[in-house]
């Protein structure tokens, strides 16, 4: 007789009711075995409506949720300067943390969030959707099954607008207390993830960051030039400042072929010797961006298969493609970047 093992039914909790907890709601809803139990703001309107909303429990504090048994993970969408705390608070609590980007404004608080997830034997992820794109695992086996050849470049253009409004209208926006950087940070962070996450990890930097045209204590705008480990020469060209602002653009070259990503599709696809695929490449003429002049201008399809990749991650006792270590490395390479701008020197990360 066969044995059929049922999942775990799995409960989220969601702190901080801002604009992202909707992606994080709605997705957990669309996952099998997975139900959000309560959420929490400081805000009690925004606590209220949005329990109501997705027929959950408002908690009226962070730690009355945190001693629910009923809530086994914890989706952390608050600003990014309260993330490292809250997930460090999580993990002390035995729940399985999901933190949107960036995990830490720094390395040390990064550093914290993996010796607290260690000690407490939880798993936890940092959301970098992308990288669960098809598009972008295409790339990312051409790359690691050689059929690039030789890497020879890899860049980053993360060209935004976001206006003075979009910073006046939280005042933890574009501060380094509570948004740890600026157009890198924040807007550009998926961006270098998925650079080095594809061409490997990151060996020196040399940058100037500057803040050029926006109110803003962080840098609206930041040019570096990266020297990866496997000896391949790299570009960031990250801003906030320009308008109207253009969808991000990763570049991949070889000496045996290049690809080019246009957010989450392939535009361009051309190995040597070989065709393109069909159906590979983006009809550009259909392709319709937002998230260059619209911080929400993107689907839900990311969160859900992140979301969902981690709770089966938890069922099966696995790790979770981006766990703290993997949120730790655009981390690293950004924080390189400030340094470098600062002292005028190249930059060597660990």
């Amino acid at each position: 007789m066969e044995v059929v093992l049922l999942k775990k039914r799995l409960g989220f909790g969601i702190v901080g009711c801002g604009v992202i907890s909707d992606w994080h709601a709605a997705a957990i809803n669309e996952i099998d075995c997975t139900v959000l139990v309560g959420v929490t703001d400081v805000n009690e309107h925004k606590r209220v409506e949005t329990a109501k909303k997705y027929n959950a429990r408002p908690f009226d504090t962070y730690e009355q949720m945190l001693e629910n048994n009923e809530i086994d993970i914890i989706s952390i969408c608050t600003p990014s300067g309260t993330h490292a705390p809250l997930a460090i608070e999580a993990a002390k609590a035995g729940k399985h943390v999901i933190v949107e980007k960036p995990m830490a404004l720094n390395l040390a608080e990064s550093d914290q969030i993996i010796k607290a997830c260690e000690e407490n034997k939880v798993k936890l992820t940092v959301i970098s959707q992308l990288r669960f794109s098809d598009a972008v695992a295409k790339v990312k086996d051409a790359v690691d099954s050689g059929l690039l050849g030789k890497l020879i470049l890899g860049n980053a253009y993360l060209k935004y607008h976001r206006s003075q409004e979009y910073y006046d209208s939280s005042a933890w926006r574009g501060t380094w207390a509570m948004d740890g950087g600026g157009a890198l940070m924040n807007q550009g962070i998926h961006g270098i993830d998925l650079l080095q996450y594809i061409m490997g990890d990151v060996k020196s930097v040399f940058a100037y960051t500057k803040t050029l045209a926006r109110k803003i204590e962080v840098e609206d705008s930041a040019v570096a030039v990266l020297e990866f480990t496997n000896g391949a020469l790299g570009t960031i060209q990250g801003t906030t400042s320009i308008y109207p602002g253009f969808p991000r653009e990763l570049e991949f070259n070889g000496d045996k072929g290049s690809i080019v990503l246009r957010e989450d599709c392939i535009v361009k696809w051309e190995i040597e010797g070989q065709e393109v695929p069909e159906g590979l490449i983006a009809d550009e003429r259909e392709l319709v961006y937002q998230s260059q002049s619209n911080p929400t201008g993107f689907g839900i399809d990311g969160h859900i298969k992140q979301i969902r990749q981690m709770a089966e991650a938890i069922w099966d006792d696995t790790k979770p493609l981006v766990d703290q270590y993997e949120g730790r490395k655009p981390i690293e390479i950004i924080m390189a970047i400030y340094e470098s701008s600062r002292t005028g020197k190249k930059v060597f990360l660990r």
